[in-house]
């Protein structure tokens, strides 16, 4: 009887059901918190790294279109 579900069917679809809600949670929550490796050990340190790199490209981009200006 191939339309049946017996119990460790509706136990093994529960598991994975609840694997994927948490995995999912998981990532979410990281993303909110800026974290770019999830999963990655050093994480945290990683998106302070990206941020500070940012940040410093922005003021070298800044500080050269005040120093050549567009030729026209």
């Amino acid at each position: 009887m191939a339309g049946e579900w017996n119990m460790a069917t509706i136990i093994a679809v529960i598991a994975v059901a609840v694997i994927l809600f948490l995995a999912i949670r998981y990532i979410v929550r990281e993303k909110r918190k800026g974290v770019h490796c999830i999963g990655c050990p050093m994480a945290g340190s990683c998106t302070e790294a990206y941020k500070q790199m940012e940040a410093d490209m922005r003021k070298c981009l800044h500080n050269r279109a005040e120093e050549e200006p567009l030729k026209s």
